[in-house]
C-alpha cells in the first residue's frame, strides 16, 4: 500500500462533488477545489480525466495540487482544513484505495443536488436556489437567475454504483420537498443498499413524515443538518412559510428515532443579532451547532452591511464578524421584502425600528477578510 503523505486527501479517490449550477455541471473532488476546467463534464469524463489522475499522483508524491490551495492555505495559517477534517473520519477506512488504478476505483461519496425546488421563500436566499424565492423576486422586480435543476446524472451514478456508495450528501433547495429524492431514498432502502450508506441532508425540517423517518432509520448513519436562523417568530419572519412549532416537533421526532441532528444557521444582516438567543436555545436542548454558513449573496444582506447604528448591539464575540465599514444596504433590501410580505422587521426584532424608519445610507469602502473562518472559530469556543 502506498504511504500516506503530508498532502494526502482521501477525497480525490472516493468523492464526487457537483457544481450546483446545472448550466456548467462540472464535477470536482470537493466543494473547495478550484478547477481550471471550465467546460461541461460527464461523470465518465471526470472520473477518468488526466486532471484527477494528476491530483492523485501529486498527493502520493507529497506535492500540493494547485486546485487544493484553500486547504493548504488554511493549514499554513494554523486553521484546521477540510482536508484534515475529512481524513480524520475517512482516510483510515479507505487508505487501501491510494494505490488503486482509476479503473479499480468507484465513487464512494456522491453529492446529490435536488435543484431549486423549495417549500420556503427565505429572505436571504437567491432566485436560482429556491423556486419560492424566484417567484418573490420576480414579483418585486429583483434580477433573476435561472433556477438550478434536479441533478439526474448524480442520481444515476448513485443507482449504478449503489453497491459501492458509502456516503451521500443531499442538498437543495429543500431535498425532502422533491419527490424524486424521496423515491431515491425508498429505492436504496428497498434494495438493501441503505445499510452501508451514511446520508447527510441539509433541510429546513418542515417536511418529515413518519414514512420518511422510517426509511432514514434504515441507513447505516444519518446526519440531518437543520437550517435554523433564529428562535420562534423571528425564524418564521426570516424564512416565510416556516412554522416554528412544526420544526421543533420534527427535530424532536428525529432525535427520538436516534437520528443525528445538527443545527446550522445562515448568518446575515437580518439575523446576526438573533444568534446569541439561538445558541442558548441549542445549548439548552443539547443540540450541536456546526459551522455557520455566511450570506454573500444577496450582497445587501452580508453581515458587514448590518446598519452601522445597530453594530454596537452585537455581542462582543460576534463583533469580529461585522467590525467592518458598512454600506447599510441591508435596510433597503429588508424593506423591499417586507413590502412584499406585508411585514415589518421591527415587529419581530424591535432593535431595528429606529434605523428602519430613519436610515441614512452610507457609501464606504469594503475590506476583504474571511468572516466565514471567524465564525468557525467562534463555534469552537461555545
Amino acid at each position: 500500500m502506498k504511504s500516506i503523505t503530508k498532502t494526502t486527501c482521501i477525497l480525490p479517490w472516493i468523492a464526487l462533488d457537483r457544481n450546483a449550477d446545472t448550466s456548467n455541471p462540472a464535477f470536482a473532488p470537493c466543494c473547495l477545489y478550484q478547477s481550471k476546467e471550465k467546460t461541461k463534464r460527464s461523470f465518465a469524463e471526470y472520473w477518468h480525466s488526466t486532471e484527477l489522475e494528476k491530483i492523485r499522483e501529486q498527493m502520493n508524491n507529497g506535492e500540493k495540487p494547485d486546485g487544493c490551495w484553500k486547504c493548504f492555505n488554511d493549514e499554513s495559517s494554523g486553521q484546521k482544513s477540510m482536508r484534515q477534517s475529512v481524513n480524520e473520519s475517512r482516510l483510515g477506512p479507505h487508505a487501501d484505495l491510494l494505490d488503486k488504478s482509476t479503473k479499480q476505483l468507484k465513487p464512494l461519496q456522491v453529492k446529490m443536488l435536488s435543484g431549486a425546488s423549495c417549500n420556503l421563500a427565505c429572505r436571504m436566499c437567491q432566485s436560482h436556489v429556491s423556486s419560492k424565492v424566484h417567484k418573490v423576486w420576480d414579483t418585486i422586480g429583483l434580477p433573476l437567475k435561472e433556477p438550478y435543476q434536479y441533478d439526474q446524472e448524480s442520481e444515476n451514478i448513485i443507482r449504478e454504483n449503489a453497491d459501492a456508495v458509502r456516503y451521500i450528501d443531499l442538498m437543495g433547495g429543500e431535498p425532502f420537498y422533491h419527490k424524486r429524492i424521496q423515491r431515491l431514498i425508498a429505492w436504496l432502502v428497498e434494495n438493501d443498499h441503505a445499510r452501508h450508506i451514511t446520508v447527510y441532508v441539509t433541510t429546513n425540517a418542515m417536511i418529515l413524515d413518519d414514512k420518511l423517518i422510517s426509511h432514514l432509520k434504515r441507513f447505516e448513519n444519518v446526519v440531518v443538518i437543520v437550517s435554523l436562523d433564529a428562535v420562534g417568530k423571528k425564524h418564521e419572519y426570516i424564512r416565510p412559510g416556516a412554522v416554528w412549532d412544526t420544526i421543533v416537533t420534527n427535530i424532536d421526532k428525529l432525535r427520538h428515532n436516534r437520528l443525528n441532528v445538527i443545527i446550522q444557521p445562515v448568518i446575515s444582516a437580518i439575523n446576526i443579532l438573533c444568534l446569541p438567543e439561538l445558541i442558548d436555545w441549542c445549548q439548552q436542548r443539547k443540540l450541536h451547532m456546526t459551522q455557520m454558513s455566511l450570506v454573500h449573496e444577496p450582497a445587501a444582506l452580508h453581515p458587514k452591511n448590518l446598519p452601522t447604528s445597530l453594530k454596537h448591539l452585537v455581542d462582543k464575540k460576534f463583533k469580529a464578524f461585522i467590525d467592518e465599514q458598512s454600506t447599510d444596504s441591508s435596510i433597503e433590501f429588508v424593506k423591499k421584502l417586507d413590502k412584499h410580505w406585508n411585514t415589518k422587521i421591527y415587529d419581530y426584532m424591535p432593535e431595528w425600528k429606529d434605523v428602519y424608519l430613519n436610515n441614512t445610507v452610507l457609501s464606504q469602502t469594503e475590506k476583504d477578510y474571511d468572516l466565514y473562518r471567524r465564525t468557525l472559530e467562534y463555534i469552537k469556543e461555545i
